[in-house]
This record gives C-alpha cells, structure tokens and sequence, in this order.
C-alpha cells in the first residue's frame, strides 16, 4: 500500500530530515493524521507501507534510516537541506 506525504511539521531551522517532528497523510473525511518519522520508519521497515512525497509533480519514494539510534525518514537521493521532505506544507 502507497502513502503519500500530504505536509510535514519541522524545527524552525530544518538541516536536514532529522530536524522532522511530524509528518502527515490523508485521512478519512478530509483530514491530516500526523505520524512520527519514528513511526514512519516502522511502517516502511515492519508493515512494508510504500510511502512517497510529491514535489514539483513527481513523486519520490522515502526511505526509512537509522543513524545510531535515531529512526527517521528521508527522499532519495537527497538527506540534506533541500530534501523534497522539508519542502512540503507544514500541517
């Protein structure tokens, strides 16, 4: 099953996808449920969810990582500032 990333919630000065503290999707009649990028990890790696992110009319698949023990969430190829991941709405 494919997710697609409606907006995301992040610190006030995003350096990269670590800096995410919500992200969120449809749900049901019109409305945004907000996930951690720990729980979004949880999804990709454990229940094998397709999640993606929508930006300038593509779609990119997010990829669960880990650095040490810190779960997050990232685009491909990107993990940096300018990730399509921190330039969605914020919820």
């Amino acid at each position: 099953m494919a997710l697609i990333v409606r907006c995301v919630n992040v610190d006030t000065n995003p350096q990269d996808c670590r800096d995410i503290e919500t992200i969120g999707f449809d749900a049901e009649e019109g409305r945004i449920a907000t996930r951690t990028p720990a729980q979004v990890y949880d999804l990709i790696e454990k229940e094998g969810y397709n999640v993606v992110v929508e930006h300038n009319g593509e779609r990119t698949d997010v990829n669960a990582v880990k650095r040490g023990t810190t779960k997050y969430v990232r685009s491909e190829p990107n993990d940096t500032k300018n990730d399509n991941l921190l330039k969605q709405d914020s919820c």
